[in-house]
This record gives structure tokens, C-alpha cells and sequence, in this order.
């Protein structure tokens, strides 16, 4: 089933909502001319997740019940058309607050190495480790207007 898919400026990440609500008019506009624009999933209220489409770049946020960004994915531009999922962030929240307490990145390259970053912080603390993966999966196309079903699948491989 397709989730429905609405458009503003921006996701105001302090406040949990959108900015200026668009018509998908404005927003295909937007993605036509390779401008900034904001997909919301599912609502404007609650959204399930949403991308921030620029003319290179495609970042996308999974938000948790509380409407914090509990995972979130940095797609680049690789070469022409094509998105290559550089970076995949999670983060943990204290209870109901918006106080991350601990986060975790893999930065992922082209060649299969991986960084995996793990923050805490309180006390401050930062561990890293170096791996290798299957890239494969992180290579997608980069999406046509209103099509972003690739670019939110959360399990990546």
C-alpha cells in the first residue's frame, strides 16, 4: 500500500511540525527545478517519516511516537541520478524527553568500509570501530517526484 505523501518547506525540528504547508503543485515545482523541499509519510501531524530532497542530497528521518528523529539516513548524489546512503544514525532518547542519550552512526563508503561511531552523553564518552560491508544496498536512484518508497525502507539490506 502507498503512503500518502504531503509537502511543506521544511520539518521545524524544535517545535515537531512543518513549515509552511505546500500544495504538490509548489512542491513538484520545487523537485523540477532541484530546489529544497520536504516530504512528509503518512501525515502532517504525525508523519512517519521525512525526507528532505535537495538538489544532491536526499536525507531522510524516521521519527518514534514522540516525534523525535529516532533514525536517520544521508543519502549523496554519487553520480548523475544516483544516491548513495552515506551515513544511517540512530539515537536513543531519555524517557519521554527530547534529550538524546546515546547515538550510533555508520559511515558507510563506496569501498565497503565502515565507521561505527557510538556516542554517549552523560558522561561524555565516544567509541569507534572499523569494519567492512556489502554496500550493495546502499545505491538507489535518485527518486521521482512522489516516489520515495526506496529511499524509506528502513531495513537496508
Amino acid at each position: 500500500m502507498k503512503r500518502p505523501v504531503f509537502f511543506c518547506k521544511s520539518w521545524f525540528r524544535a517545535k515537531k511540525r512543518p513549515t509552511e504547508v505546500w500544495t504538490e503543485a509548489q512542491a513538484k515545482a520545487a523537485h523540477g527545478r532541484k530546489q529544497y523541499y520536504t516530504a512528509l509519510l503518512d501525515s502532517t501531524e504525525r508523519p512517519y517519516c521525512f525526507l528532505e530532497v535537495t538538489e544532491k542530497a536526499v536525507g531522510v528521518s524516521f521519527l518514534d511516537d514522540h516525534l523525535r528523529e529516532s533514525l536517520s539516513y544521508a543519502f549523496q548524489e554519487v553520480e548523475p541520478d544516483r544516491l548513495f546512503l552515506t551515513m544511517a544514525t540512530y539515537r536513543e532518547f531519555e524517557k519521554k524527553s527530547d534529550r538524546v542519550v546515546s547515538g550510533t552512526s555508520y559511515i558507510f563508503g563506496r569501498n565497503g568500509e565502515v565507521q561505527i561511531r557510538r556516542e554517549h552523553f552523560n558522561p561524555h564518552s565516544v567509541e569507534v570501530a572499523n569494519t567492512t560491508a556489502d554496500v550493495v544496498h546502499n545505491y538507489t536512484d535518485f527518486p521521482k517526484f512522489g516516489e520515495y518508497d526506496d529511499l524509506i525502507r528502513v531495513e537496508r539490506g
